[in-house]
């Protein structure tokens, strides 16, 4: 076994620096599988059931690996967030960056993937989605600043597309989290560096037969930026819960609102030149204003035979983002400022049945679901405005997107140390696109829209079998086998384009991802859990971003590699470690198209002055390595505190990795005094140490306004420095 591992391995060999290579060979060597062992013997017959499939932030799939585990709310509590999307990162090898304001969806990093906004990882809370397709500024656009840490009460993270319950996104992996049913009485005050400001009342009360509970945030925030952001943001939740553990229901209203400037990603010859400050901006009018405003209702029912759970939501959400990316490449008398616009209402459902049953002997669990969603889109598009004053329409349609699936899964087990779990799930699209740039006369074709118009309907479908092997205990190790397809959906617009311009061709429906990994998971001595697995995931179209646009755009078949290996120590009762590493390789599988990195939107008055035709395998911004590692303490006086540690490690910037964005390690510190029931007074240091980061970086082609020429350059977007923040909560 642990020569299989180790070609496995191979492939991403290079990617391991040295100190790390020999822990890796020693930790597979001592997970190698020991001799099996008998049965227990205190089980009648030599049976074993199956385990009730628990319906909280998991979802319903009973399918299980190595990648997959849960956060509690203790944990997610003891960790410092310097946003609300940093919750995420609590899921071992995921990277949360921000390349523009923080009232932005953040940018995701995780199984060598630079995840854009959230194309390929599935993101919901209390069953609702949070992804958007289809979205003015990126596919599966994912903004986590309505989000309330605190009230989030389990955070489950599942790797790979081997889940019959999750559809679209969820290719590199799916985040459920769960809220709160019940929560103490408190209000809590946070000031801190850069103008952070944040109120917190949080409350429940017994009403009628169930729990009302409420919460109510404003926050204020400029960062380290010479412009401030202020980002003022107000968000609110009530939720009702009535019933037991086994047999309940919530209803739960949420709503965001925020407004904020930003400092968009700029190239680093701007600083350097002294044109601006490392925290400067060369648009102080990027920014943008969004809203969001959800219901829904979510009821179980579960008893020793069954299991049946039924959820729907209704999401209104807004959104204007002006963006500049490429100052005076386009345009160079206004500029290319653009503002993104999005309208929509969403609306959606769940349902599925679990039945436990034996079957000759055999203990087993069907599970039957259908999931349904409609995205009623009444305005999505891109203009063009100087200082977000409007000067011309570059994109504009309406769009109803639905996608509805049917999915099975079998789960048995043939022994005490044998379970297979085998999923069948199908999706099907319809994409309905009125493109809304028209001719005089109210035709559309390429006059009225140069992209050529995405007047019209499209349907498809995809099929994805699933299928699942866990194999023991066998002397405190598991192990597990999973295979799988998945997949994510594009545009809609790009998907119904004529073709009439030939830069502008129809893109595919829907892009199958297929998956594949074997781990294990192990107690090696006491306290001390790990888990080890090695995965496959290619992809038939890549989507890589578009610094011209701001956007991602399709590309070639890729594949992708890696190992994660992850621990947890627990040194006693009030102490515990972790450390989490992930090595993984990306490539596109044949040499893409030449990249002139958006040359060829050079304005004719100012274009390149050389020819620029880059070509290779890497597929950029692809993280190689990614290391996080904490130290958790919890004294019964009341002092608590933490330390983490991030390392992501250097990526490739361009097709044939000529340039390359520099690793990183940064400090997080948290450290603090709670008297039970009374109050609570924390302080947290981001970046402790002071380092000089960058939360983004790409490689692309820009003009400053005085440059007699376009030139390409590394385009940044800086992190934090040093920022210390104080929170006091007092119970009520």
């Amino acid at each position: 076994m642990t020569g299989f591992y180790m070609r496995l391995l191979h492939p991403i060999a290079p990617q391991i620096p040295g100190p790390v290579a020999p822990v890796l060979v020693m930790a597979v060597t001592l997970a190698a599988p020991a001799p099996p062992v008998r049965a227990d013997a205190g089980t009648a017959g030599g049976a074993t059931s199956l385990e009730t499939v628990t319906v909280t932030a998991t979802g319903v799939s009973n399918m299980s690996a190595a990648s997959a585990g849960d956060v509690s709310q203790e944990e997610l509590a003891s960790q410092p967030l310097l946003r609300p999307g940093a919750v995420l990162e609590n899921v071992p090898g995921l990277i949360v960056t921000q390349h523009s304001g923080e009232g932005k969806a953040n940018q995701y990093f995780l199984r060598a993937f630079n995840l854009d906004h959230g194309t390929d990882l599935a993101t919901e809370i209390d069953d609702v989605p949070i992804n958007m397709p289809t979205h003015a500024h990126g596919q599966g656009y994912t903004d986590l600043n309505f989000l309330i840490p605190e009230l989030v009460t389990d955070l489950h993270y599942k790797k790979g597309p081997y889940y019959v319950d999750e559809g679209d996104f969820a290719t590199a992996g799916t985040v459920r989290m769960d809220l709160a049913d019940e929560i103490a009485d408190s209000a809590t005050l946070g000031l801190g560096q850069q103008g952070y400001r944040r109120g917190l009342l949080l409350g429940s009360t017994a009403i009628g037969r169930g729990t009302l509970l409420g919460a109510g945030e404003a926050y204020h925030n400029d960062g380290p930026f010479d412009y401030p952001d202020d980002y003022n943001k107000v968000n609110g939740v009530l939720r009702y819960h009535q019933g037991t553990r086994s047999d309940f229901f919530t209803v739960t209203g949420m709503a965001y609102s925020g407004r904020w400037n930003s400092t968009d990603q700029v190239p680093e010859r701007a600083s350097d030149d002294g044109l601006i400050g490392r925290f400067g901006s060369l648009n102080p009018t990027d920014g943008g204003t969004t809203s969001r405003f959800s219901l829904s209702v979510n009821r179980i029912q579960r008893t020793d035979t069954d299991q049946v759970q039924v959820s729907a939501y209704v999401i209104r959400y807004k959104l204007d983002l002006w963006s500049d990316f490429t100052y005076y490449l386009k345009d160079p008398v206004y500029g290319d400022q653009i503002l993104q616009h999005d309208d929509r209402v969403v609306y959606g459902f769940k349902g599925s049945h679990t039945g436990f049953a034996s079957l000759w002997g055999l203990s087993m669990s069907n599970l039957f679901g259908v999931q349904a969603r409609v995205d009623d889109i009444r305005d999505v598009g891109i203009d063009h405005t100087f200082e977000r004053q409007y000067l011309s329409t570059q994109q504009n349609a309406s769009v109803i997107e639905a996608n509805g699936a049917v999915y099975f899964e079998n789960t048995t087990r043939w022994a005490p140390s044998l379970r297979t779990v085998l999923g069948l799930r199908e999706d099907v699209f319809g994409f309905h696109v009125k493109d809304k740039m028209l001719n005089p006369d109210g035709t559309c074709n390429i006059d009225s829209d140069p992209l050529g118009c995405n007047t019209g309907n499209v349907r498809a479908y995809i099929f994805s079998p699933k299928l699942g092997i866990v194999l023991g205990p066998w002397d405190r190790t598991t192990y597990f086998i999973t295979i799988a397809d998945g997949y994510h959906s594009n545009d809609a617009r790009g998907v119904t384009r004529s073709g009439e311009n030939p830069d502008a061709q129809p893109v595919t429906p829907l892009t199958r991802a297929t998956g594949a990994e074997v781990g294990l998971s192990t107690e090696p001595i006491a306290r001390w859990h790990s888990n080890l697995d090695l995965f496959l995931l290619k992809l038939k179209s890549e989507l890589v971003f578009d610094g011209d646009a701001g956007v991602t755009a399709p590309s070639g078949a890729s594949t992708r590699t890696g190992v994660e290996w992850g621990n947890t120590f627990h040194i006693n009762d009030w102490v515990h470690a972790d450390f989490n590493a992930a090595f993984s390789r990306a490539r596109f599988d044949h040499n893409v198209s030449p990249d002139d990195l958006g040359c060829s939107d050079a304005s004719p008055s100012y274009p390149c002055t050389q020819t620029i035709a880059i070509t290779g395998r890497h597929i950029p911004n692809s993280p190689t390595n990614v290391i996080d590692a904490g130290l958790t303490a919890e004294r019964p006086s009341g002092w608590f505190g933490s330390i983490r540690v991030r390392h992501f490690g250097e990526s490739p910037l361009v097709e044939d990795n000529s340039a390359r964005s520099p690793a990183y390690t940064t400090f997080d510190v948290q450290l603090g005094y709670q008297h039970p029931g009374k109050w609570l007074l924390a302080l947290d240091a981001f970046n402790l140490f002071d380092a000089k980061w960058n939360d983004i970086e790409y490689y692309y082609a820009s003009r400053l306004r005085d440059e007699p020429a376009p030139r390409p350059d590394f385009v940044v977007h800086p992190g934090v420095p040093r920022t210390i923040r104080a929170r006091f909560q007092f119970y009520l």
